[in-house]
């Protein structure tokens, strides 16, 4: 690492118009959990070049992880701006909007763009799914999250997700045994509460 590091700095040095060094630099400091430094790499990108749509989104989604949602979210906007078809922004936008209570008609339009540009991608047809689940079109939602669990059978979120859609659907056995391997995932995960309530009704005598 430090003589990559050094190696990208070299190459700056060189020629600091490369937009590439300082992006290799910003993956660089990510992958060693210097964050503000990887910041400050992808801005002075983008100081260079405005348009560096990958930039405006790898600093968005480090604003994600720190959950500094309202960052994450102008930077996914900054990235449709330049390319209102880039599919991960899209995504992601969509995802942050049904999460903090956006509106979910927005937010189906950016996740069908992104299920457009990238049609078998799992995270996309889950973001769909569970919009779908919100707006309580039921139906397309099981579809959807069946795909999305299918390919990521060890994400106890997606999982949550399709065992909803499947209750909703009124297919409990199913239902059943995707909100169980979810918690048997993980316990704790953002809809655990939820699942363990829906399996308790699914307990219960009718």
């Amino acid at each position: 690492y430090d003589q990559a590091e050094a190696a990208f700095k070299q190459a700056i040095a060189l020629n600091d118009s490369i937009l590439e060094s300082y992006t290799g630099l910003a993956g660089l400091y990510l992958q060693t959990k210097r964050i503000d430094e990887a910041i400050r790499e992808y801005e002075t990108a983008l100081s260079k070049n405005p348009k560096l749509v990958q930039a405006h989104m790898m600093i968005g989604m480090i604003y994600e992880s720190r959950k500094q949602y309202d960052q994450a979210q102008a930077r996914y906007q900054e990235a449709l701006k330049i390319n209102p078809r880039f599919a991960p922004a899209a995504n992601n936008l969509a995802w942050l909007m049904i999460e903090r209570g956006g509106n979910l008609d927005v937010a189906l339009g950016y996740a069908q763009t992104a299920r457009e540009v990238m049609p078998t991608d799992p995270n996309v047809a889950d973001t769909l799914g569970w919009i779908y689940y919100q707006k309580k079109v039921y139906l397309k939602a099981v579809s959807l999250l069946k795909e999305a669990a299918e390919q990521l059978h060890e994400n106890p979120v997606v999982l949550y997700h399709y065992g909803m859609a499947l209750y909703k659907n009124e297919n409990k056995s199913e239902a059943r045994k995707a909100l169980e391997k979810s918690l048997q995932l993980n316990s704790n995960h953002p809809g655990a509460a939820e699942a363990k309530t829906t399996l308790a009704e699914l307990s219960s005598p009718p």
